[in-house]
């Protein structure tokens, strides 16, 4: 294509210089004007240019706070002729070094309390630029990035490791650009729009529905960090727009029952996704949200946004996610490659006009989720008599008792019933006798007890025998990752100390 996502982004500066473009919000909320934020772009460009190349081009890493440089990085970027990494904040050392050994980056952009963690994992050969002592360079610039930007990485997200070390899906310029105008499109962003973004920006989906936002002119409205409260307010009194993950909505929720169920009318399109949101809470929704389209979309950081489904009343079903999305062909395959007939259960996979063109590096594990021009999903799914996908579990979600396959989202939803359960998660134990023993591993409600005799009883009632679990732990929360998504690997570690 013949620009970039910053340059666009640059058009909407020349055209809405005075209009705000973003909004951090906190005790002291700090607006700044499409103008603003065009100039904070060169600057932050002028500070990375000429970033050394790695064994995949020049890469620069971002540790970045959510506020605006987290946002503006990924254009800065694209101006300076380099490829964006960010660094998820709340990862450890270790996990940091690892995305930089991987990606090559020969530069991190931090600032705050993230310049001295930038300091501490770079290596050799790695410097480290504090966003905050950027100075401003000349106001109204025109930005040009060269002619090869199309084919140019333009940003490489590192996924959840949900079952391992993360691993980088590389984005070219111009893929980006059509995820982000369809995304824009079919989620109906308009040019009014005042986008909440309630979560962290180092994340493809927060940062991509915000430059959507701006590539139509709207405000962007960053959260340094989540809370109901605030995010109740917003959707209150200003926010038109939200990605929440079922956690957060389930945190506006609990404020909202708090406040007397007084509605937040504000907001006109909610989007959720990321994890299963229960039926329960999306009927609420429509309470909550009275104004509001309520819609669920599916997808993953290697293939981009494959499904989504605008929720009624008389449809919400648990599980479903929807219809393929504009420029998505969607299927599920069973285990020799084979496409499903409706019901029948398998991996889900879509073949897309945009999409991530594969890991950076080639020899990371794992890295063949390509089955000719289909990207596999790890997920197993279904499709309903009415043709809308239903996600069931990730594939390593199976679990074989008995010589009997059982899915752990089936038992989860069993044991989620029971009145002392709060959240659950369940997992196969290596077993001599059954070949994997099911454990569910159970944060309770609030002063409730439980005992493996209560649970294994209540589900017999509800599952067959083989399905019940066998054993159960209790713990304080589950472990998830930034986006509030299970680890799955995680909880394994916690039963095998247990």
């Amino acid at each position: 294509m013949d620009y970039t996502l910053a340059e666009m982004v640059g058009m909407m500066a020349r055209s809405k210089p005075h209009h705000v473009a973003a909004t951090v919000l906190g005790e002291e909320p700090r607006s700044h004007t499409y103008a603003q934020v065009w100039d904070r772009i060169g600057d932050l460009a002028d500070a990375l240019a000429g970033a050394p190349e790695g064994p995949h081009g020049a890469m620069v890493a971002t540790l970045l706070p959510n506020g605006l440089d987290a946002l503006a990085a990924y254009l800065a970027c694209q101006v300076a002729g380099v490829g964006a990494v960010p660094l998820n904040i709340r990862l450890a050392d270790g996990e940091l070094q690892h995305i930089l050994g991987d990606s090559g980056a020969r530069v991190v952009l931090a600032s705050g309390p993230y310049v001295e963690v930038a300091r501490r994992i770079a290596g050799p050969g790695v410097s480290v630029v504090d966003a905050d002592a950027v100075a401003a360079g000349p106001s109204g610039r025109d930005l040009v990035a060269d002619a090869t930007r199309g084919d140019r990485v333009a940003v490489v997200f590192y996924t959840s490791g949900t079952t391992g070390l993360p691993k980088g899906a590389a984005v070219r310029n111009d893929d980006w650009i059509v995820n982000t105008m369809r995304w824009g499109w079919q989620l109906r962003i308009q040019w009014d729009e005042r986008t909440l973004v309630p979560g962290p920006l180092f994340h493809m989906s927060y940062s991509s529905f915000a430059i959507a936002t701006w590539l139509m002119g709207g405000e962007v409205r960053i959260m340094p960090s989540f809370t109901g409260a605030a995010a109740y307010d917003e959707f209150s009194g200003g926010a038109t727009f939200a990605f929440l993950v079922p956690s957060m909505s389930l945190m506006i929720h609990d404020h909202w029952v708090a406040n007397g169920r007084e509605p937040m009318r504000t907001a006109r399109s909610i989007m959720t996704s990321g994890a299963a949101t229960s039926p329960d809470l999306v009927e609420d929704m429509f309470d909550m949200f009275p104004n509001a389209t309520i819609q669920e979309t599916y997808g993953w950081t290697e293939a981009g946004f494959a499904t989504m489904e605008v929720k009624f009343r008389d449809t919400v079903r648990r599980g479903t996610v929807g219809f393929a999305t504009i420029g998505s062909d969607v299927a599920v395959f069973d285990a020799d490659g084979e496409p499903c007939g409706p019901g029948e259960r398998g991996e889900v996979g879509i073949r897309t006009i945009a999409s991530s063109v594969g890991y950076l590096s080639p020899s990371t594990v794992g890295a063949n989720t390509r089955r000719g021009p289909w990207i596999m999903s790890g997920d197993v799914g279904s499709f309903d008599e009415d043709g809308r996908l239903r996600i069931v579990d990730r594939l390593h979600g199976m679990m074989i008792s008995g010589g009997e396959n059982v899915y752990a989202a089936e038992v989860e939803q069993v044991v989620l019933q029971h009145p002392a359960v709060h959240e659950c998660v369940v997992i196969g134990r290596p077993s001599d006798r059954w070949g994997e023993e099911i454990v569910a591993v159970v944060v309770t409600e609030t002063g409730q007890s439980l005992s493996r005799t209560d649970l294994r009883t209540f589900c017999r009632t509800r599952l067959a025998d083989y399905k019940a679990p066998r054993d159960l732990v209790v713990v304080d929360e589950l472990p998830r990752n930034s986006m509030g998504k299970l680890q799955r690997f995680e909880v394994k570690r916690i039963l095998e100390a247990s």
